[in-house]
């Protein structure tokens, strides 16, 4: 194969459409739900925006959450009509609906599956190479299986085989398999599926994935195995990647995130909390690198102003109203949301996680926020949860003005 471009040679507009309902009934809010530490859409998303192929990409749904989580991630949003938000409704249906309402100025469609979270963006890549320099008009993904099928028989009756001779059984090295559609990126013209109303059509082709990169999540016997592959081979965001996410302020939730969920209390009455020196490197990392760290606290623990005092962070204890105190710093600094990221446990930190431009939460935190978090860390409050955030900040967006001009 030729070196894959991402320069579509025919000069054609490409639009790609990720298709996330929020109805789905083997595991709720699947699309969103955190895997790898981070919502199941982004691993889609970001691979096909890295690969550059599409020149816009969209996001159907019907749910205000995916929406959410969607915008937040760079897509454009289409709200799909009632008419295909049913369990019988076809991806054909959808995407058609889609065109239908939006009128996108495209000639090439790229569909991939939210729900296969190991693609990455070699695979755009390759595929439009391949669609362009074939002259396909529809293009899709395969995997190949070495698997002998079987006629499926009433009881009494004898099965026959349907590609096997167990008379010439085969060595596994000796037989080629089968190819097998397995939904994960399609490429069609628009025009296939507008006129006819199919994804395949017209020329052809196919496109192979190894097998062990293929994982598609239909229910929660799934989830533990993705967790594993996405973890080992998922795409991973490069340094600086995210244009749109120019970090400059860090806040941090103090109880439960910053301390662990321990209060220590001495004879004399005075509390205190446990704290991890590999969060503070961190914290001290991110203000070398420019980023204004701030920590806020519901209670008024003492210790949390001194650890505060250590790092040289501004900190507001006694905190009620978090979104409010999180947008009057934001406000007097002059950033706008997409230069915040926040780091929280617990409900009252939500509104602060789903406004930020990037909102982090650790392990134990409280299962609402672990949903709606952009990033879920492996680690504990108080045990090394923020480094981990920390990392991820650093790695995939732009962390400020000062970090990239150094570069």
């Amino acid at each position: 194969m030729s070196e894959p471009s991402n320069k579509k040679r025919r000069n054609q507009r490409a639009l790609g459409l990720i298709l996330a309902r929020g109805g789905s009934k083997g595991i709720e809010l699947k699309d969103i739900r955190p895997l790898g530490g981070r919502p199941l859409l982004y691993w889609t998303m970001h691979a096909l925006q890295d690969s550059e192929i599409v020149d816009e990409l969209w996001v159907s749904t019907d749910h205000d959450d995916i929406e959410r989580v969607a915008r937040k991630g760079g897509a454009k949003v289409h709200r799909r009509g009632p008419e295909v938000s049913k369990d019988t409704s076809t991806s054909v249906e959808i995407i058609k609906e889609f065109l239908m309402a939006q009128k996108p100025e495209c000639d090439i469609l790229v569909l991939p599956q939210a729900t296969c979270p190991c693609i990455k963006p070699e695979h755009f890549l390759e595929m439009m190479d391949k669609y362009e320099n074939g002259s396909y008009d529809s293009l899709f993904t395969v995997v190949r299986l070495h698997l002998f099928r079987w006629q499926e028989v009433c009881i009494g009756e004898s099965s026959k085989p349907i590609n096997l001779d167990p008379y010439n059984r085969p060595r596994r090295q000796d037989w080629n398999g089968e190819l097998y559609e397995n939904g994960a990126i399609y490429i069609t013209q628009k025009d296939l599926l507008v006129k006819d109303g199919v994804l395949q059509g017209g020329k052809v082709g196919c496109y192979e994935m190894q097998p062990h990169l293929f994982v598609d999540i239909e229910s929660l016997d799934d989830w533990p195995i993705a967790e594993s592959r996405v973890r080992k081979y998922g795409y991973k965001p490069q340094k600086g990647k995210d244009k749109t996410l120019k970090i400059k302020l860090l806040v941090i939730d103090a109880d439960g995130t910053l301390s662990d969920d321990h209060v220590y209390i001495a004879d004399d009455g005075q509390e205190s909390h446990s704290y991890s020196s590999i969060d503070s490197a961190a914290i001290w990392e991110m203000k070398k690198l420019g980023v204004d760290v701030r920590i806020i606290a519901s209670s008024k623990a003492n210790s949390h102003v001194h650890r505060a005092e250590q790092m040289g962070c501004i900190i507001s204890t006694g905190c009620t109203q978090k979104l409010a105190q999180l947008d009057k710093w934001r406000q007097e600094l002059g950033f706008d949301w997409t230069q915040v990221a926040y780091f929280g446990a617990d409900l009252s930190d939500l509104d602060c996680i789903k406004s930020a431009g990037v909102g982090g939460t650790p392990a134990n935190s409280d299962p609402e926020v672990y949903q709606y978090a952009d990033y879920n860390t492996l680690s504990t409050g108080g045990n090394g949860a923020i480094g981990d955030f920390c990392k991820y900040l650093i790695k995939t967006c732009c962390i400020s003005e000062k970090s990239v001009d150094e570069k």
